[in-house]
């Protein structure tokens, strides 16, 4: 039953993919509501193949111009963040190849990176303020890599000036444009709670290649994500991206204890299955 339900699900997400993302990019030129739902009903599609599901601690805020900084454990992480809210995710210019990067890029909205080019960064933060100021929410993994989930790298400061620019046009009053922390915990493998010796089977890092720890983590009957958004960090007109970046990781860090103590209960739940909204 596994297998058939993952074998259906991603026929289904790559004829989703394939139809919906030129219909993405008419809807978010038209300015349709379409345009944002269907990235979220396209990662629940993804969930509820791999089995994938979360509970969400805490709200997305409503502020009009929002980058969402989270820590980044895995793969898993962009189909369960994606199934929350809409949002725009930054990532590495490899990630997908020419064809699937670009379809991507139609349905999901993505701002590429190329890391190893360091004088591509202004053009990079300039790009997410870009989507920040159209009130698209803009997804930072700002340790710059994928942990195993058992501590928090030293975030980076690079991309934080995007969030600065999109606040330096003035337009946005205070509280309008904001850094929203967030900590992804997973609890849960197979209904069981995750031990240390578990990590491996949702964390992918170092030097794991992607399909065999695929196999691996559907091998092993699912995972929960315990999802937990921090209150909003306002950034003021003339913020230093540096110290936004420091108060962000200490704000992400404080949601990481909440989780070990497993404080605060979830204010809602998303099972593994396709909804629109």
């Amino acid at each position: 039953m596994i297998w058939l339900r993952l074998f259906l699900g991603l026929i289904a997400a790559a004829l989703f993919l394939a139809i919906f993302g030129p219909v993405r990019r008419l809807a978010q030129i038209s300015g349709w509501r379409l345009g944002r739902t269907l990235t979220v009903t396209f990662h629940r599609l993804l969930c509820f193949t791999i089995d994938a599901r979360l509970r969400l601690h805490g709200a997305p805020s409503l502020a009009s111009r929002r980058l969402i900084v989270s820590n980044h454990v895995s793969w898993l992480d962009i189909p369960l963040l994606g199934a929350i809210e809409p949002m725009t995710f930054l990532a590495k210019k490899e990630v997908g190849g020419p064809f699937l990067g670009r379809q991507a890029a139609l349905l999901q909205g993505i701002v590429f990176v190329d890391r190893q080019r360091k004088r591509g960064l202004p053009e990079v933060n300039a790009n997410m303020a870009q989507a920040m100021r159209a009130r698209e929410p803009v997804l930072l993994f700002a340790e710059a890599t994928t942990g195993d989930g058992n501590r928090l790298l030293r975030f980076r400061s690079s991309h934080f000036e995007a969030i600065r620019q999109a606040r330096a046009d003035g337009a946005a009053g205070l509280g309008d444009t904001v850094v929203q922390p967030v900590f992804l915990h997973y609890s849960g493998i197979a209904g069981l709670p995750v031990a240390r010796i578990d990590r491996p089977i949702v964390a992918w890092y170092g030097d794991m290649t992607f399909l065999p720890h695929l196999w691996r983590f559907l091998r092993a009957g699912g995972a929960t994500c315990e999802v937990y958004y921090g209150d909003p960090i306002p950034v003021q007109a003339a913020a230093d991206r540096k110290l936004l970046a420091r108060e962000t990781e200490r704000a992400v860090r404080s949601l990481a204890e909440r989780a070990r103590l497993g404080g605060g209960g979830a204010t809602s739940a998303i099972p593994a299955e396709p909804k629109t909204g």
